[in-house]
């Protein structure tokens, strides 16, 4: 072993002769050093931290519980192992629950000390590595703010805050490019497993037969290519929150088994026996209308209602023209710093063409839109020119003689119905895609088809 490597070890103990013993064979392994006193150890304690106590209950002076309450209120983390005669075992609960990790009891086995040294140790690393990623989660926490002032994101951010602190299982529905996994992670930073582990899951990503090892994992020779064991995503997320992303895209198989892990938190990996019990909030989300795809046998309604005990839709971009400029420039300076560049302001021009633009891609398609001209091109303003690639897509406007009134006048609400009809029979059925052809956010189509007795219609 590399003596940079090696983990350092205080011991603590006046007994020469017991002292020279434990000493012959910790030296093997670990660097030791000697403190025959408390008072003594404080002060090595002040110079630099081990890895780890060996303490002695006796000692001259003060005695090794008062040195135990000084290191678990200075450094909490550092591990400690009482050492004990037979005749003190009381005294070892007292010790216990002020932080020692272990003790032993005089006269101590080499193979013994050993083991207890090395579980100690790992223990710490471990707390340690978890110190680590909570605080790595709470600095990606961080990064992902809900920008925008409008109507329709504010009281996005009222339902984050009312949802996120509480432990309920969220349903995010609104269409691709909207923000959902953006509004998962706002949800889960608010909440008080901001430090635990965010884990997304796009359960359209993998081949059904993939599926269930994705979520809940496998052991080893489970399948022909399960060569070692592996951690699903719900285990990955224990403590924390797992976004199960586009949850329609889930076969009939998988929707079963993840309706008994939300309800049960516990699950079998792949050719395991034994259950894995688990500690997560399920958040879901998806594009689709879930409740259509129950009422055509295509999502069990068990798994709706489970899934939707706390239902949040996301507006889309062209609802929330207000925050479009702002949502551009908050782009323009996140991907300035990513690519050092210097883009400042945007041309009224440019202005002009963002706002008067429908975002049929929402909240993504304006990100690549920036990131793809501040990558591009060199300057401090986005000027129009810039947005050729929005300009080219964007669909030409109507001819203003396309419908006109005349001097009889016209049924607007028979006109409305049968724009409605067309819709549907255009869209096969599928209502949110209907929704889109007039381009109608889907509360809003659904209460004009209730509001004609069309609800009903799927042709």
């Amino acid at each position: 072993m590399k003596k940079n490597l090696r983990k350092t070890i205080l011991f603590v103990e006046d007994d020469e002769l017991f002292r020279d013993a434990i000493n012959n064979f910790l030296t093997e392994n670990y660097t030791v050093r000697i403190a025959v006193s408390a008072e003594i150890a404080l002060r090595m304690l002040d110079e630099s931290q081990p890895d780890l106590i060996l303490l002695d209950f006796t000692l001259p002076g003060m005695c090794g519980i008062e040195l135990l309450k000084i290191v678990k209120k200075t450094w909490p983390d550092l591990p400690v192992i009482m050492l004990t005669a037979l005749d003190r075992i009381a005294k070892v609960v007292e010790a216990i629950k002020l932080g020692a990790y272990d003790y032993l009891v005089k006269p101590i086995d080499a193979e013994e000390v050993l083991l207890t040294i090395a579980r100690a140790l790992e223990a710490a690393e471990v707390r340690r590595e978890l110190e680590q990623r909570r605080n790595l989660q709470l600095l990606k926490n961080i990064e992902y703010k809900i920008v925008g002032n409008s109507a329709a994101i504010n009281q996005l951010k009222q339902e984050i805050a009312r949802a996120g602190h509480t432990d309920a299982t969220i349903l995010l529905e609104g269409q691709t490019g909207t923000g959902k996994e953006l509004v998962a992670r706002a949800l889960h930073a608010s909440s008080p497993r901001a430090s635990g582990p965010f884990v997304p899951l796009n359960c359209g990503a993998f081949p059904r037969e993939l599926m269930e090892s994705e979520l809940f994992g496998h052991r080893k020779g489970a399948f022909t290519s399960a060569q070692k064991d592996q951690i699903g995503k719900f285990q990955l997320a224990h403590h924390g929150t797992l976004l199960l992303d586009e949850i329609g895209e889930l076969s009939p198989e998988a929707q079963i088994k993840v309706l008994r892990a939300v309800e049960e938190q516990e699950f079998y990996p792949v050719g395991a026996t034994d259950l894995v019990h688990v500690d997560v909030r399920i958040i879901a989300s998806t594009n689709k209308n879930l409740k259509q795809l129950v009422e055509q046998k295509l999502f069990r309604e068990d798994l709706f209602f489970r899934l939707n005990v706390y239902p949040i839709t996301l507006p889309e971009l062209r609802e929330r023209n207000d925050d479009v400029l702002l949502l551009a420039k908050h782009f323009m300076d996140y991907f300035n710093q990513k690519f050092g560049k210097n883009f400042q302001t945007l041309s009224p021009e440019a202005q002009a063409v963002l706002l008067q633009y429908t975002w049929p891609g929402n909240v993504r398609e304006l990100r690549n839109l920036i990131e793809r001209i501040v990558l591009a091109e060199e300057g401090t303003e986005i000027k129009k020119a810039h947005l050729r690639f929005l300009l080219a897509s964007a669909p030409a406007p109507e001819a203003e003689n396309a419908l006109r009134l005349s001097e009889s006048g016209l049924d607007l609400e028979a006109i409305e119905q049968s724009l409605l009809r067309q819709a549907l029979e255009l869209a096969h059925g599928n209502k949110t895609q209907a929704a889109k052809l007039l381009r109608l956010t889907p509360p809003t189509f659904y209460y004009r088809l209730k509001k004609y007795g069309l609800e009903g219609k799927t042709s």
